[in-house]
């Protein structure tokens, strides 16, 4: 399955866009995780837009705080590169953080 993060489509006047990334990025990261983790339902993501950069806040179930930390805390540690690297795309600047 591809996932396309960053969706394009006519605009009224006929020209291409792109919409905004940063709620596409919040959608991505909670797209991984869900897949991650046994409580499903309880995955949210959260957005907060700052001067330079946009923090995804990522809440978990507190049984599958282990599953997304992983072990050393490599997997948070490639959330966020995979989801920094799709931000670039669009001259963003994101970052992920664990919530409890």
């Amino acid at each position: 399955m591809v996932f396309n993060i960053f969706k394009k489509g006519p605009s009224p006047n006929g020209e291409e866009k792109v919409e905004s990334a940063s709620g596409a990025l919040a959608d991505f990261l909670k797209f991984m995780v869900v897949k991650l983790v046994d409580n499903p339902n309880d995955v949210e993501v959260r957005e907060v837009q700052g001067d330079r950069t946009t923090v995804l806040e990522l809440k978990v179930n507190e049984s599958d705080m282990g599953k997304v930390i992983g072990k050393k805390g490599r997997i948070i540690k490639s959330l966020r590169v995979v989801v920094r690297a799709a931000a670039v795309h669009e001259d963003k600047s994101v970052s992920i953080e664990l919530v409890n």
